[in-house]
């Protein structure tokens, strides 16, 4: 097989794996009815049926991030699309209680991390420079798209009744026979002639603690968007603008935001150069401002988009920041750290927010609210301020 049809094969893998890898937040337009259905579960204990495998992931991702160094990408990615099935397709036989969906959003949470651990190394490992700060934004936008898609699909499953949403686990089935086929029986320690080695072998001090700050600024940026998933549907129905269906439709704005995102990321870039990630922050403080002040259908909209937008704008554009810093053998590790930190930062969103807002306010959804806007605009602050002493001048401006 030739070089070039061998990367036509693997790129149809990871089509097949990013469509699939946010599988798990299809159940987020369910929530309100699922609320219904289990009267004496909690709040959090409602809201985390959407969140619960990301706290899975991030355990899973440091698992799986280790484990690139010695098993292949075909059997690291057939273990993890296996597990996300199993996990998601569990309730369709087993519904009693919210515990079994808690438990069996943590089994597809595990392999959803497997998952996004996998796929930026598995770019890196056929791309490098300036085309892989593209594919990765490609992919991006390929993962939102796709659940932008599995978000209305699950709005309007959730409709008919809340089991239904789980249905769209099937699709990991058919994601599991292409990984089979497409994936190569190789790991990234196992260089080709087709990776260019750029970075010295160890990373000194200056490039771990880099690399530390840039992954607590993507799992803030998470954090912050994870009460997009937990509190949207819960503010349609506070707010009688629609049923769970509209849920869905709203947050697929979510995914077409990223979708935008992954066409245009080199304008947006050379836009805003070293303070992108200061501007991602000050556009979640605008939709935190929209939801907290607007109440109507064109708000949420508008500020599920924006925030969105700045989201994956973060999520595209840290892992390339990180694929220059560390190293090639030491990336896939990073890249778990990666997967785990912003999994924990979606997962831990709702208990946070639901335990902190009540300290300064009786009302939750408006108290949410506002202490989005405050670590956002905290946020904006810190990163405008070390802008210049950092190193996305040289690493953004291409």
């Amino acid at each position: 097989m030739s070089q070039h049809t061998s990367k036509n094969k693997i790129l149809i893998g990871i089509i097949a794996l990013a469509v699939i890898a946010r599988l798990t937040v299809s159940t987020s337009p369910a929530i309100a009815v699922i609320g219904h259905a289990f009267p004496h579960a909690s709040a959090t204990q409602v809201e985390s049926v959407a969140t619960i495998g990301d706290l899975a992931a991030a355990i899973s991702a440091l698992i799986f991030g280790k484990l690139l160094d010695h098993w292949t990408f075909k059997r690291l990615a057939i273990i993890s699309v296996t597990i996300l099935a199993v996990g998601g397709l569990s309730p369709l036989i087993w519904h009693t209680s919210i515990t079994n969906l808690l438990i069996a959003g943590f089994m597809a949470g595990l392999g959803a991390g497997g998952i996004t651990t996998i796929l930026p190394s598995l770019q890196s490992y056929i791309y490098s420079g300036e085309s892989l700060a593209n594919m990765l934004g490609r992919v991006v936008a390929l993962e939102n798209g796709s659940s932008m898609v599995l978000l209305f699909l699950g709005g309007l499953l959730a409709s008919q009744y809340w089991l239904h949403n789980y249905y769209l686990f099937f699709l990991a089935l058919i994601s599991l026979v292409i990984v089979i086929w497409a994936l190569p029986r190789t790991h990234p320690g196992q260089e080709e002639d087709n990776v260019t080695q750029l970075q010295p072998a160890v990373m000194s001090k200056q490039t771990i603690i880099s690399i530390i700050a840039y992954l607590i600024t993507a799992s803030l940026m998470v954090f912050l968007e994870a009460v997009l998933y937990n509190k949207n549907a819960i503010y349609i129905q506070h707010f009688h603008l629609g049923s769970p269906a509209l849920s869905g439709q709203i947050i697929m704005l979510d995914g077409a935001a990223a979708i935008v995102v992954g066409v245009t990321l080199k304008w947006i870039r050379r836009f805003f150069k070293q303070y992108l990630l200061a501007a991602c922050f000050a556009a979640n403080t605008i939709g935190g401002i929209l939801l907290l002040v607007w109440h109507n259908t064109w708000s949420i909209g508008l500020a599920t988009f924006i925030i969105g937008g700045a989201s994956a704008t973060m999520l595209t554009t840290v892992p390339y920041i990180l694929s220059t810093l560390a190293t090639a053998k030491r990336y896939p590790l990073v890249m778990g750290f990666f997967s785990a930190i912003t999994s924990l930062g979606f997962s831990s969103s709702a208990l946070v927010f639901n335990n902190v807002v009540p300290i300064f306010s009786k009302h939750i959804l408006q108290g949410t609210y506002q202490l989005q806007i405050i670590i956002a605009l905290v946020m904006t602050i810190i990163l405008l301020l070390t802008a210049n002493r950092s190193q996305l001048k040289k690493v953004l401006i291409k």
